[in-house]
């Protein structure tokens, strides 16, 4: 893996301006009740935006992994939102990764856990997020003596270590986050690696013991 890519957290620049951020939450908050789903092992609510089959719902509805990617129904009712998809984010992947909206109520916080199985971690598994809404503060990262290391407030476009420990606290307001995960996974390419050079902060967190409870069951299945 590339010093470039080691990063627990990495602030990046890709262009969003602060209009779009506003439209897309306009956009999100208006979606219908149906295109929702709840994810238990997290903690919070979801939408399931782009992904293989253009499908809503959680695991039940389908792996979301195979088929031709496209944005699902609740996807393809917010246009600002496919647009900075496909002309700022979508450029540095390779290939272009699930898209999905994380919603956490006000005064609720996510479970601790990561986006991989135990046998990827120190494999290439970066995350990339855009917060729309909260305080990106709230995000922290557990360390090897089990500490709770937080990020800076003032980097709401960012690249994660998917496989590392993770959650966020209460706030008193909704916290909403456009998320992209697999099949990207951080690969270098000249767009990527240039931002990661550029970034403003980047973190490395000590890894902990990984405890059963932070694994996902639904990934391991998938695994099997």
């Amino acid at each position: 893996m590339s010093d470039l890519h080691n990063d627990t957290f990495s602030a990046i620049d890709i262009g969003v301006t602060e209009q779009e951020k506003i439209d897309m939450l306009d956009e999100v908050r208006d979606l219908p009740p149906n295109v929702h789903h709840f994810n238990d092992f997290r903690g919070c609510t979801m939408i399931s935006i782009y992904n293989g089959g253009g499908l809503l719902g959680g695991r039940e509805t389908g792996s979301k992994r195979d088929g031709v990617f496209d944005f699902s129904a609740g996807g393809k009712m917010c246009p600002t939102l496919m647009r900075v998809c496909r002309e700022k984010i979508f450029p540095f992947m390779n290939p272009p990764g699930r898209v999905t909206i994380l919603k956490t109520a006000p005064g609720t916080g996510l479970n601790v856990h990561i986006d991989t199985t135990e046998s990827e971690i120190g494999n290439l598994h970066q995350k990339y997020r855009l917060v729309l809404n909260g305080n990106v503060g709230k995000l922290y990262f557990i360390d090897r003596d089990y500490n709770r290391v937080y990020v800076p407030p003032h980097y709401d476009s960012y690249s994660m270590d998917g496989g590392h420990p993770h959650s966020i606290d209460p706030d008193e307001e909704e916290k909403i986050t456009l998320c992209i995960g697999v099949p990207w996974h951080g690969a270098s390419n000249k767009i990527y690696d240039k931002m990661i050079k550029n970034s403003a902060f980047r973190m490395t967190v000590s890894r902990p013991k990984i405890l059963d409870e932070w694994q996902d069951p639904a990934l391991k299945s998938h695994r099997r």
